[in-house]
């Protein structure tokens, strides 16, 4: 009997197991596809050569309202408004922000602001890097109560959208008190770019390459944490051209009291590149030491343009102090030594390092 009963509080348990998965699955937002355009807007504020075939309107009337119209072409996405206010005044500001709520929990949007006299700085505390600000160009009209503008914004001005996931796209008009969304999201529908609108770009990142993200001088690759898997760069790479690339604030080893190389070779010769990130942990005066602070460092395997990412591991933290040698043997093992003591020893496993334990301190 005991097959029969244990069956039974299967069959049983199956259900509520159903009904778990289903609360736990993301619920796929509705989507209207964002259309291609037969040839790109001429930028002059003037909406006459922008088909109204996609159109945004604020989600309640009031004293200030917009139409926008929204299409791509190649790899630009395109954004038409008219906006108008009974008291409009040079200064009232119109702002565009997009998100891709598929790229990743890391991910963060891009927000962009007008008037009439064309583009506004996006604030600091927004996160829009100032070289998408800069990409991002837009012609303005403005005409007794009405603000008109047509904006262009090339993919690498783009916050970070998904590798292979549909270019789901939340993007939002806000001018004065009307919007088209509540708190960060578009009300119903949200837009989808095709495709065709990735592939035109030719990037061709590794498997594991969740998200992509534009940069002045390339493109990075993210896995499913904040720090870069992969890199593409417009020209060969260098050890410098990696660093400004996979962050902003690349940090010199030399500055921190950290002893680690710029490049290293595997056993068969190839490059591979070195980054320092984050934060140094110690104060100033060597007494103290954050342990929320932490300094990285990533390895990368180049080959002209591209690189991948091999290994990420702490090069300073509070409780491994810094690393006083970085050292890769002729058989591919890699061991790191810290100033409090310990040794951390990898193995070379064809695309990555792994940890050892062999040799451990």
């Amino acid at each position: 009997m005991r097959p029969l009963v244990v069956s039974a509080l299967l069959a049983a348990l199956a259900p509520l197991a159903a009904s778990a998965q289903e609360k736990q699955a993301p619920k796929q937002r509705p989507s209207k596809a964002v259309p291609s355009l037969a040839r790109a807007p001429k930028l002059d504020g003037q909406l006459k050569d922008f088909p109204a075939t996609l159109t945004l309107k604020p989600r309640a009337s009031g004293g200030a309202s917009f139409t926008g119209r929204v299409g791509w072409r190649k790899d630009t996405l395109y954004v038409g408004v008219e906006a108008t206010d009974e008291q409009l005044q040079a200064g009232d500001e119109l702002t565009l922000s997009l998100f891709f709520p598929d790229a990743g929990a890391a991910a963060t949007g891009h927000v962009f602001h007008f008037a009439s006299d064309g583009k506004r700085a996006s604030p600091s505390e927004s996160g829009t890097p100032e070289f998408a600000q800069k990409l991002v160009d837009a012609g303005v009209q403005h005409k007794d109560n009405t603000l008109t503008l047509e904006v262009a914004i090339p993919a690498r001005a783009l916050p970070r959208f998904p590798a292979t996931e549909a270019l789901a796209l939340d993007l939002c008009l806000t001018f004065g008190a009307a919007t088209n969304c509540k708190d960060g999201g578009m009300v119903g529908e949200v837009l989808r770019l095709p495709d065709d609108f990735r592939k035109g770009l030719k990037l061709k990142p590794p498997e594991g390459v969740v998200a992509l993200a534009g940069q002045p001088d390339g493109w990075l690759g993210y896995g499913v944490l904040h720090y870069p898997v992969w890199v593409e760069a417009d020209k060969k790479l260098t050890p410098g051209l990696l660093r400004v690339l996979v962050t902003p604030n690349p940090v010199k080893a030399e500055s921190v009291g950290v002893n680690v190389p710029e490049t290293l070779s595997l056993p068969d010769g190839r490059p591979l590149l070195v980054v320092l990130s984050g934060e140094l942990p110690y104060t100033q005066d060597g007494q103290g030491c954050d342990p929320d602070k932490e300094l990285r460092l990533g390895l990368y395997l180049a080959k002209g343009k591209t690189a991948q990412r091999v290994l990420e591991w702490p090069a300073a933290t509070c409780a491994l102090g810094r690393a006083t040698s970085v050292v890769l043997d002729e058989e591919g093992a890699l061991s790191i030594g810290y100033s409090s003591g310990p040794t951390i020893n990898f193995a070379w496993s064809g695309d990555h390092f792994e940890r050892t334990e062999l040799g451990r301190r």
